[in-house]
């Protein structure tokens, strides 16, 4: 799942690279001629899902925008669509506020978000943000297999509330006035992944003298808010990745009839040890998961360091300088004062489970994790291989 070690991390060398990453990544966005190419090629790769889901152009592209968060009139062509989708990212990234996981608050999150299902992603709320724009860039790689069969190595994700979710009912469009909260997904441009047209595109990069950024765009999706799926959108939401799916294979394979390897993976990755996306939910559950461990204090959030380069670098780029390092908060010592005496040797995380609580004065269920936390001292190694990989439901 992983492609490095977590002896290579540090906060300070986390809050530099998530920093510097930022800054690069909005210029990129904001300027860079190749990322409008990039972006245009990612747009016609969802509306073509979706044309073959719909079978209506007019419908399939109101439901690419529309999901996205737009209004209409939607853009009238693709190199228009593209500026607009880029210069909206390069915003919200830039106005984010910045959160850096530690490499064993990143396992405790990938943890939790595998435990949640599509029906407790309909519990989010506004409320469970810890603000209400952010970007949360993880210690390492995280290895995704997508619904279309591809790996992607994820770096960082982004929230930006409130939006407006544009939703498509067959032929007709139906606004709904709710709350919604976008989200996107950024690749590791140095991550383990490196796909044969990846590595085509930053070979025309290097060409033109425009170096890629740390983190790359590539998913952009709203949901809406404490909205329960009618029986025919979860009909429909079930052949949509069903389409997508086998869409997937198919592409994969025509890839490798022109000799393209499109899930090649360099370092340490071991075959089958990423997280499986079935249904294309795995970066709403992360980031709820994340949301809510942070709103239950089982996260702890401190500001990073921010050194005289790292604020004019900042400032240059008309970013925030301030990083929050997120950490697993400590257990409480009241078991370890039990046993006087004893000599801890090393610390562990205590495993977690969810449960969906009950709030009779908000009249709404909120999804709780009992745990996880770390035992031991705070000078002591984790003992070996004891991160959180699983969850008891």
């Amino acid at each position: 799942m992983t492609a490095r070690k977590d002896k290579t991390w540090s906060v300070t060398g986390a809050a530099r690279f998530a920093r510097e990453a930022r800054i690069s990544t909005v210029r990129y966005l904001r300027d860079a001629a190749i990322a409008r190419g990039w972006e245009l090629g990612k747009l016609q790769g969802a509306y073509a899902y979706h044309l073959a889901h719909l079978r209506d152009p007019a419908v399939a592209w109101a439901q690419l925008f529309g999901g996205m968060g737009y209004r209409a009139p939607y853009p009238v062509g693709w190199e228009q669509a593209a500026e607009m989708v880029l210069a909206d990212e390069a915003r919200y990234l830039a106005e984010a506020e910045l959160y850096v996981l530690t490499p064993q608050m990143c396992d405790v999150v990938i943890a939790a978000a595998q435990s949640l299902t599509r029906e407790d992603l309909e519990l989010m709320s506004e409320d469970d943000m810890p603000g209400l724009s952010g970007l949360a860039v993880l210690p390492h790689p995280v290895i995704v297999r997508a619904v279309t069969g591809d790996l992607a190595d994820i770096r960082a994700y982004t929230w930006r509330f409130p939006m407006q979710l544009e939703v498509v009912s067959g032929d007709r469009r139906h606004v709904h006035d709710v709350s919604a909260v976008r989200m996107s997904s950024y690749h590791d441009t140095y991550g383990p992944v490196r796909p044969d047209t990846f590595l085509d595109f930053a070979a025309r990069a290097r060409a033109q003298g425009t170096p890629l950024p740390p983190l790359l765009l590539d998913a952009k999706r709203c949901l809406p808010l404490r909205q329960k799926a009618t029986e025919d959108q979860l009909r429909s939401f079930e052949e949509f990745v069903t389409k997508v799916r086998g869409m997937g294979d198919a592409a994969r394979q025509a890839e490798a009839d022109l000799g393209l390897e499109e899930n090649r993976v360099t370092g340490e990755y071991a075959v089958g040890s990423q997280v499986e996306d079935h249904d294309d939910t795995f970066m709403p559950r992360f980031l709820y998961a994340f949301w809510r461990l942070c709103e239950q204090r089982i996260a702890t959030a401190d500001q990073a360091e921010v050194n005289h380069s790292g604020r004019v670098l900042a400032e240059r780029a008309r970013v925030s300088p301030e990083v929050r390092i997120v950490r697993l908060r400590r257990a409480e010592q009241s078991g370890e004062a039990g046993h006087p005496g004893r000599e801890w040797h090393h610390r562990w995380v205590v495993r977690m489970h969810k449960v969906r609580q009950w709030y009779p004065s908000e009249r709404q269920h909120k999804i709780l994790y009992r745990g996880p936390y770390v035992k031991g001292p705070e000078d002591k190694p984790f003992l070996e291989g004891e991160t959180v990989r699983g969850l008891i439901r």
